[in-house]
């Protein structure tokens, strides 16, 4: 069984059982389902083609009774005889005719009965149908008095032109044989049922029963579009249709169609043993041509199979040969075949060929990378700064020694490891790598790790994912360097700079405050000269205190940009603030009738900030963008989100800008281009800036504009309409 010679015999004969058995399964209930189309097709056809003629049959015999009724005059009875007469032998769809007072007495009739005069006929259906409706009625079949045999009886009024009274009647009888002829000329050639029944089920015409209308109901339990119905409701509510139902085990199609002329139905049956019939004769005609093809195909696969597997089996052997030594297993090997199998043999030998010199290929390029592979491990171990790399799974496959030194953590017990263990042992946050490897992003920041010997030691970590030539994300690779020595320079820098800081504000404070003492000793000695002059002394006066103020002036901003940072922080809204601030500067801003544009978003998120230094802050900038225009002059406030937790404040100016060479000066203590002022304002802003966790940046050109732009982080969990 293993060999091909047995597998391909087997395989084509076992596609050809299940194609020849498909096509005859497809081709039977393609002809099933042709076949109860084409019966529920043909009793569809049949039933409306049935109903219509009885429905015409019944039209014809009620026009002829309702012309009569509508022409005869009750006067003269001898002619309405005459005329009932006439019809009778002139029309074959009537076999009763008679003639009826409006008191239910039938006094003429052809043929003639005696019955006729003993029998009250007030308690018919069509007589009291008449009688309320005075239309022309159909009734139901039942027995004629007067021949004793079933009729469908149709009466029409002999209606008073004036008053509308019935003034008589006229009626005539169907018979129900001349119906049931109807139908037998369809059932001779036709295998299926038809029945005619009224609205009650009674069955009127049947295929079953010779006699007709016999006192007998038709039972029957229709399933129309998956629901089951009795044929009572189905004469109530459908004028056509098709269904079906089962009579023992047999599924019956039927089709139905009402007789419009009349409260009676047409139903055609037809049994699906017909179709097994149908289905037997082409088994019988397709089971010899089956028998054949299964035949002819074991023989063909037999010979396919040995044309196949005989090449193949030699090249087997080759292939055995070749496992053991290429060079000698090609020995002999000729092309026994001039067609494809003479090609895959042609193929195979270079394929061998081939093979062999991709093998010495593969050789030497093995040794190329076991050289590179040892020489990129030696970088990694000889790098100064650690590494290690995280692969998909989140595991760690590379930790350098550089990483080992810095971590405490040899790489033998972190390798093969899950990264959160190696966070969980440094005591860094967990979702550092998770952020990197869903959403591949670049990452560097500054941690501080506890090492095994609970040394604190700070890092400096940079992440980067890794990409395969499909520029699919791979992993991550992470570059860990150890800041303590660069953490000390920047202490000792800072240190100096705040030397250098005190020592230039220190210049900056006797300057300043030299100036007002000069002045003071020089109004001093003039004082003192002019003491006993009332007018120069009170002048002096004057002017000392001006210089005071001007001193004390210096001490207070000095006080107040040297504070410490003890402001207490609430969430705001910084609209509010704004707002406020432009209340108190609404003098000034009315004094040079200043436009004031207002760009607000509709929401932003709160900030966190101490509200009153916020003021302050904002009241020195907008002072300086008032004191900068002229009159008339634009001033605009624009709030502005940069992401959905940043938030920008922009306060822009038209007014005579601020040159390039002072831009980078302005913040800096006793910096100012005013005479009267102090240099303090900007770097008190400055200040309460960044003591309330923001930034503060300026953009400027000269006679055109200024701009301050303040950014604070919102609070994600708030946000304000506004």
């Amino acid at each position: 069984m293993r060999s091909l010679k047995v597998k391909i015999p087997i395989l084509i004969i076992t596609l050809v059982i299940f194609a020849v058995i498909g096509s005859t399964y497809i081709t039977y209930r393609t002809a099933s389902k042709q076949m109860r189309q084409h019966i529920i097709n043909k009793n569809t056809i049949i039933a409306n083609m049935i109903s219509d003629q009885v429905n015409q049959y019944l039209s014809d015999a009620k026009n002829t009774v309702k012309y009569m009724a509508q022409n005869a005059n009750v006067e003269d009875m001898e002619k309405v005889k005459e005329e009932i007469n006439q019809i009778y032998k002139s029309y074959r769809w009537l076999d009763v005719m008679f003639y009826m007072t409006a008191d239910g007495e039938i006094t003429y009739s052809i043929p003639h009965n005696d019955i006729i005069y003993r029998r009250d006929y007030t308690e018919r259906e069509y007589y009291q149908y008449l009688i309320k409706n005075k239309e022309t009625y159909i009734s139901k079949v039942f027995i004629s008095s007067l021949l004793n045999q079933p009729h469908i009886i149709i009466v029409s009024p002999i209606l008073d032109k004036h008053t509308g009274e019935i003034k008589g009647i006229i009626g005539g009888g169907v018979p129900l044989k001349a119906i049931s002829k109807i139908i037998e000329k369809t059932q001779h050639s036709y295998d299926g049922k038809i029945y005619v029944v009224d609205e009650d089920g009674k069955i009127l015409v049947s295929p079953d029963y010779n006699e007709i209308f016999k006192e007998l109901s038709l039972k029957r339990n229709i399933e129309i579009e998956n629901k089951v119905i009795g044929l009572e409701e189905i004469l109530k509510k459908y004028s056509k249709g098709v269904g079906q139902y089962r009579d023992n085990g047999h599924k019956v199609y039927v089709s139905f169609s009402k007789i419009e002329n009349y409260k009676g139905m047409i139903i055609v049956e037809r049994d699906e043993e017909y179709i097994g019939k149908e289905i037997k004769q082409i088994q019988k005609e397709l089971t010899p041509l089956i028998i054949a093809i299964m035949t002819i195909s074991f023989l063909l696969s037999i010979s396919l199979a040995y044309t196949i597997t005989d090449p193949i089996e030699k090249l087997v052997v080759y292939v055995r040969n070749i496992s053991k030594d290429i060079q000698q297993g090609m020995k002999g090997f000729k092309v026994t075949k001039n067609n494809e199998i003479g090609e895959l043999e042609l193929a195979f030998c270079g394929m061998s060929k081939e093979l062999s010199m991709k093998i010495e290929d593969l050789k030497s390029s093995h040794k190329r990378e076991k050289d590179t592979r040892k020489y990129l491990n030696n970088i990694l171990r000889s790098a100064g700064s650690g590494i290690f790399v995280i692969n998909d799974q989140g595991k760690i496959v590379i930790f350098n020694r550089t990483a080992e030194k810095i971590t405490g953590i040899e790489s033998k017990n972190i390798i093969g490891k899950y990264v959160n263990e190696l966070m969980r042992n440094l005591n860094l946050p967990k979702d550092i790598f998770n952020k990197n490897l869903e959403g591949n992003m670049f990452m560097e920041a500054e941690y501080k790790i506890k090492r095994n010997d609970a040394i604190d030691v700070p890092i400096s970590m940079m992440v980067s994912p890794i990409y395969d030539d499909a520029n699919k994300s791979i992993g991550l690779v992470c570059l860990m360097k150890d800041l303590t020595q660069i953490k000390m320079l920047e202490q000792q820098l800072r240190r100096e700079d705040r030397l250098k800081t005190i020592g230039e504000l220190s210049s900056s404070i006797i300057h300043e405050i030299g100036n007002p003492l000069a002045g003071m000793t020089n109004l001093l000695e003039v004082l003192k000269d002019h003491a006993d002059h009332e007018t120069v002394r009170e002048e002096l006066i004057v002017a000392l205190r001006e210089e005071v103020d001007m001193l004390n002036n210096i001490v207070i901003n000095f006080l107040e940009f040297t504070r410490m940072n003890n402001n207490k922080k609430v969430s705001v809204n910084i609209m509010h603030i704004i707002d406020s601030t432009l209340n108190i500067l609404k003098p000034e801003i009315k004094y040079k009738t200043i436009r004031v544009i207002k760009n607000f978003p509709r929401e932003i998120p709160f900030i966190k900030v101490d509200p009153s230094a916020m003021r302050q802050a904002l009241v020195n900038i907008l002072k300086n963008s008032i004191q900068a225009v002229g009159s008339y002059g634009v001033i605009e406030i624009k709030v502005y989100k940069v992401n959905p937790n940043t938030l920008v404040l922009s306060i822009k100016d038209n007014g005579e800008g601020i040159n390039e060479e002072m831009m980078d000066r302005i913040f800096n203590p006793f910096f100012t281009t005013k005479e009267d002022g102090t240099g303090l304002g900007l770097s008190i802003v400055h200040k309460i800036i960044t003591d309330n966790g923001g930034t503060i940046s300026v953009r400027s050109e000269v006679s055109k504009y200024t701009e301050f732009i303040l950014s604070f982080e919102g609070e994600t969990d708030e946000i304000i309409d506004c």
